[in-house]
């Protein structure tokens, strides 16, 4: 319990004739004993009030109950509700505020609220999640003011509640309504899937302008008297698993979001589009929280990887390729599509040539690397001293041995993609796809 502004404002009031008794006493002015009288009887009389206020102050009967999503999205603004009703028999004036975890930046709150015997309220205010992983609700607080206002005290109602802080799935949400081609445009890609060209077959039509001859199905030909086409589509029923990187080079950060979170988005966007493919989708983490999730296909994939990876973060660690390679070797017997997501450098030149040599043996490898813009940017600054001639060279001697090392992966017909992670999705996205139109995959 605490004094109000009201208790503190009135005790205020008495340095009035506090200040003139000191000064009458002073000058020896006759009316200082009265004055001294006066001070010391009203603050005996406000004392007073205030303790009879405070012995009469019980808790009120209030209900409030927090309405929370169980899962939140990074960077998502979203709403949160509180109802609250007074099961008392007298009127209630409180303040009314909630006490969301750090990771939430908090709007709206605290807020005035007076509610008659009987009534309800419900409030909304918005939080904005700025870090992944789970968000910790402490219990409802409401100020309530004693019946004559002079002390406060914080009354705590409801239950805490857990909810999760997720990736930004919401384009992810928002795309399994629509068609496979509205969807990649809104991912900015621009695939030509050419009609009829693939490895399974899908259905028989009529014969079109511009299919070839060897679509012909001669035999429905015959049957029906007219020309019939066999449609072919992508090979489904593939399996593809992403390796993702939690080691310490993936806490790099260009902007407001990490290199981890652009392979994250990247790894849930690329995820998303090849189940909708019929492909079965995996995961392994290393270098850090090692996490296995078995490929399975189906759309409630998509949840079973946000609660797998919603709390991961990037580590000290050091990577080890070639130890991973081992891992998936066992975990992994049919041929799949591996996709490491990482940030390479050329000193991971011999442990990546061992492991994607042990991973072609049985699998499909595909390397994608985030590209650090501070390299670019210095490959694009303007030379202006000795220093900023030094750095050009180290920056090119850096990349040039980058690229050997990129063309030494390629010749072992490992598939390397070295891109911004702003774009890493659209990389990753395009590589599927075009593997999935060559039959490679």
């Amino acid at each position: 319990m605490r004094p109000s502004r009201r208790l503190l404002l009135l005790f205020a009031l008495a340095l009035a004739p506090a200040l003139a008794a000191a000064f009458a006493s002073g000058f020896d002015w006759s009316r200082a004993f009265e004055l001294r009288v006066l001070f010391w009887g009203y603050v005996l009389a406000l004392a007073l009030l205030a303790l009879l206020d405070a012995l009469a102050f019980r808790p009120p009967r209030l209900d409030a109950e927090r309405s929370l999503d169980e899962h939140l999205a990074l960077g998502v603004r979203q709403r949160v509700g509180i109802r609250v009703g007074n099961d008392d028999r007298r009127r209630l004036e409180f303040w009314l505020t909630d006490f969301p975890p750090p990771q939430l930046q908090l709007e709206g709150l605290p807020v005035r609220i007076a509610l008659a015997p009987g009534e309800f309220a419900e409030v909304r205010y918005a939080v904005t999640p700025t870090a992944r992983g789970l968000a910790e609700f402490d219990r409802i607080c409401c100020r309530v003011a004693s019946s004559w206002k002079l002390w406060e005290k914080n009354f705590y109602y409801g239950e805490p509640q857990q909810t999760k802080i997720y990736p930004n799935y919401k384009p992810l949400f928002r795309s399994s309504f629509v068609g496979s081609d509205q969807l990649y445009a809104d991912l900015g890609l621009q695939l030509r899937q050419r009609r009829g060209e693939g490895t399974d077959f899908h259905q028989l039509r009529d014969f079109r302008v511009g299919d070839s001859l060897r679509q012909i199905d001669w035999r429905a030909t015959a049957r029906f008297n007219k020309p019939i086409s066999r449609e072919y589509q992508d090979e489904r029923d593939q399996q593809v698993i992403f390796v993702l990187d939690c080691g310490r080079r993936m806490r790099a950060q260009d902007g407001e979001i990490s290199h981890f979170d652009h392979a994250l988005n990247a790894l849930l966007i690329s995820a998303f589009v090849a189940l909708r493919q019929g492909d079965s989708v995996g995961l392994l983490s290393f270098a850090g929280q090692s996490r296995w999730v078995a490929p399975l296909k189906g759309r409630f994939q998509i949840s079973r990887l946000l609660d797998q990876i919603y709390d991961l973060e990037s580590s000290p660690v050091t990577s080890d390729y070639l130890d991973v390679a081992e891992q998936l070797m066992t975990r992994q017997t049919r041929r799949s599509l591996i996709v490491f997501i990482s940030s390479l450098e050329p000193q991971d030149r011999e442990d990546l040539a061992s492991a994607a040599r042990l991973l072609s043996r049985r699998h499909l490898v595909m390397i994608a690397s985030m590209r650090q813009q501070a390299l670019t940017d210095t490959l694009a600054a303007e030379v202006a001293s000795i220093d900023d001639a030094l750095k050009l060279c180290g920056v090119t001697a850096h990349l040039q041995n980058q690229a050997a090392m990129f063309s030494e992966l390629r010749s072992n017909h490992v598939i390397v993609a070295d891109t911004p992670p702003a774009y890493m999705h659209a990389t990753l996205i395009n590589e599927y796809m075009a593997l999935k139109r060559s039959g490679q995959f």
